[in-house]
C-alpha cells in the first residue's frame, strides 16, 4: 500500500506523560497514502454490507401449512391414524376437526376456513359440488359405514332383532345431523309395535350417543361398529346389524375450493384411496367402500 510510517519519541520524560497530552509514540502517515487507505477501508465496509443483506443458504423455509380437514365424528379416530401417516409421508400437517357431519357441512357453507370434509354420507359431499363449495373431480366414496347394537354389560351378543322388539329405551344419533343416525332410524322403524313405546334418546353426533351408553345413561345404543373396536369393547356386549336392515352408510369425501387450490389437498385425497388405506380401515370396522350393501326397504 505504500504507507510510509516514521515514528518520533515523546519530548516528556516518562513521569510526565500521565500528566500531559502526549500518549506514547506518535506515527504519521504521509498524505497520499492516508487516502488509498480510506478508499480500502470503503470497499471493505462496502463489501461487508453487501453480505449482510443479500439471502444466504442459512435461511430456514417456513414450516409447511396445516392441511384443515373436517372429519364426520364416526371417523374421528382412523382420522388422527392417518394424519399421522400422511404427514410422515409427505412433511404436511394436518389438523383435524371433528363433528357431526350436518354441522361440519353448515360450517363449511357458512365459509369455515376447511380444506377437506370427510363425510358419513354421500349426501353434503354432493351438496357442495353442486353450491359450487366442493371440487366436483374430488368427490369419493372412501368408506362403507356399520352399525352395532351395544348393550354394556351383556353375557353374551345380543340379538339385535329381539332386544330392539323388547327395549324400551335405546340411545342413536340424531337423524337430521347425522347419517348414522339416519341409518338408525330405519333400524328402529322394523319394529313399529316396540317402536310405539320406546324412548328413544338422540346425540347430536354418533360420538355423543357412544358417550350417552358407555356412560351408562342409557343402557343400550346403536353406535359405529368402528368406535366399539376402537375403544376395545368385550365382543360379547355388541352384535353388528346386518346391512340389509338399514340404507347403506357410504361415507364420502370432498375437497373444499379452498383444498382444491393446494397441492397438500390432493396428495390426501389419493393416500386415502390408497390399497394400503383401505385395508387399514377394514380392519377398524368399516367395510369396502366399493362393496354392496342391498338394503331391503322394510
Amino acid at each position: 500500500m505504500n504507507v510510509w510510517v516514521n515514528s518520533v519519541s515523546c519530548p516528556h520524560s516518562p513521569r510526565e506523560r500521565s500528566a500531559m497530552c502526549c500518549p506514547g509514540p506518535v506515527f504519521f502517515v504521509k498524505a497520499w497514502g492516508l487516502r488509498r487507505a480510506e478508499r480500502l477501508c470503503f470497499r471493505v465496509f462496502l463489501l461487508i454490507g453487501v453480505c449482510l443483506l443479500a439471502p444466504t443458504g442459512w435461511t430456514q423455509e417456513a414450516p409447511p401449512e396445516p392441511l384443515v380437514v373436517a372429519v364426520a365424528s364416526n371417523f374421528a379416530g382412523p382420522a388422527r391414524q392417518l394424519a399421522v401417516a400422511f404427514t410422515e409421508q409427505t412433511g404436511v400437517p394436518v389438523q383435524v376437526i371433528v363433528g357431526s357431519t350436518g354441522l361440519l357441512y353448515a360450517q363449511i357453507v357458512q365459509g369455515a376456513p376447511f380444506d377437506v370434509l370427510l363425510a358419513a354420507d354421500t349426501e353434503r359431499p354432493l351438496s357442495l359440488e353442486d353450491m359450487g363449495l366442493g371440487a366436483a373431480d374430488s368427490y369419493a366414496v372412501y368408506a362403507r359405514g356399520r352399525l352395532a347394537l351395544w348393550v354394556p354389560g351383556s353375557a353374551r351378543p345380543p340379538d339385535p332383532g329381539d332386544y330392539l322388539t323388547r327395549a324400551s329405551l335405546l340411545a342413536h344419533a340424531n337423524p337430521d345431523m347425522a347419517p348414522y343416525g339416519a341409518a338408525a332410524a330405519a333400524i328402529t322403524e322394523r319394529f313399529p309395535k316396540a317402536q310405539a313405546e320406546r324412548q328413544i334418546v338422540r346425540g347430536q353426533s354418533i360420538s355423543a350417543t357412544y358417550t350417552q351408553v358407555a356412560s351408562g345413561a342409557v343402557p343400550a345404543g346403536l353406535v359405529a361398529y368402528s368406535q366399539l373396536l376402537a375403544g376395545e369393547v368385550p365382543a360379547e356386549e355388541y352384535s353388528l346389524i346386518p346391512e340389509i336392515w338399514h340404507p347403506p352408510i357410504a361415507q364420502a369425501l370432498i375437497l373444499t375450493l379452498r383444498g382444491a387450490g393446494r397441492r397438500a389437498g390432493w396428495e390426501f385425497q389419493r393416500f386415502l384411496l390408497s390399497d394400503e388405506t383401505l385395508q387399514k380401515l377394514l380392519s377398524l370396522g368399516y367395510a369396502r367402500s366399493d362393496g354392496k350393501a342391498e338394503y331391503d326397504g322394510n
